[in-house]
């Protein structure tokens, strides 16, 4: 009974430091969220570089991987940290002798970092470090903003998360609504959060706003146009991270009876316009899309700033006409 007594209280010993150490943190987003939805937290989510971003590892190794901070905001926020090293990245420039194994690891490695960009892309990361709160389907709550000069300490720094957990919940108590409406109370939940969302950050919510599409197909909040619309810059986007027709979204609902006259110019105008960010600009397509867009509506709307692309547009395709008859 001794040495059971023994072996139990060694045993809890162990549990209550594991319990209590630091929280884990993970380098899959994915995983991330399945743990966020687990323990029903939110999620603290991380882009660093931190052998590239000059204030990204100092401001890891100085605020968020220590002691205070997991004890502050371990209990509220499952830590997640997508980092670009390009020391990790070099690992995929394999030899042409290399082993099965290796050539694996190589291209394991270049998946997560293709899936780690998308991210990076789908969050408007625009400086290194980043940070944002995110919900457990990573619906973005607040940006946790970092100034290497004003936000050098950990007091600084858990102050503009506090402040960050503040404006949260705002969107919180959006998303909850959401999950807790059906039918058209739903659709309208969601153009709540749309509408409280950062246009940067609606692509998160790509999921959501098809669903709006599903539930208000007869159009009863006179959104369904909108939402029409903002479905099909998602679509472009996910077609041009993908390498597929990003003007194609736009191009099908300008047939849609749903869109007004000036929303069907807008999808034409902007097949035109992911065209031409192309790098093999198709000027004969380009030239149709900005055409059909001005038929749509040739007085207001964007008329005028149509009329000036046509233009530059063609004088681009004779150049073009011009040099290939030369050849």
């Amino acid at each position: 009974m001794k040495r059971n007594g023994i072996f139990i209280a060694a045993f809890a010993t162990v549990f209550l430091l594991a319990s209590c150490g630091a929280p884990k943190w993970y380098s899959d987003f994915d995983s991330a969220k399945e743990a966020a939805k687990k323990q029903k937290k939110d999620i603290y989510l991380l882009f660093s570089g931190d052998d590239w971003a000059e204030t990204s590892k100092p401001f890891k190794e100085n605020i968020v991987l220590t002691k205070d901070f997991s004890k502050e905001f371990g209990k509220e926020y499952v830590f997640a940290n997508l980092d670009f090293s390009q020391t990790e990245y070099a690992k995929t420039n394999v030899p042409e002798n290399a082993s099965e194994e290796e050539l694996k690891s190589a291209a394991k490695i270049k998946k997560s970092y293709e899936k780690k960009e998308l991210l990076a892309r789908y969050y408007n990361v625009r400086k290194w470090p980043c940070a944002y709160l995110v919900s457990k389907d990573g619906y973005v709550l607040a940006y946790v903003d970092f100034d290497e000069k004003n936000e050098s300490t950990f007091e600084e720094y858990s102050a503009k998360m506090k402040d960050a957990g503040q404006e949260a919940l705002k969107t919180k108590e959006l998303i909850e609504k959401v999950e807790k409406s059906s039918g058209i109370e739903k659709a309208q939940a969601i153009n709540e959060l749309v509408e409280n969302t950062r246009q940067e950050h609606c692509f998160l919510l790509k999921d959501l706003i098809q669903e709006f599409i599903v539930l208000d197909s007869q159009d009863s909040t006179g959104l369904l146009g909108d939402y029409e619309v903002r479905n099909a810059y998602n679509k472009s986007l996910e077609a041009f991270a993908q390498g597929k027709d990003p003007a194609e979204p736009f191009e099908q609902i300008a047939e849609k009876s749903s869109l007004s006259d000036l929303q069907r110019q807008e999808a034409m105008y902007m097949a035109a316009y992911v065209l031409v960010n192309l790098p093999d600009i198709d000027f004969e397509r380009v030239q149709q899309c900005l055409e059909k867009a001005y038929s749509i509506k040739t007085e207001g709307g964007y008329s005028e700033e149509i009329l000036k692309a046509l233009e530059t547009v063609r004088k681009f395709s004779a150049i073009k006409e011009n040099q290939e008859s030369k050849k």
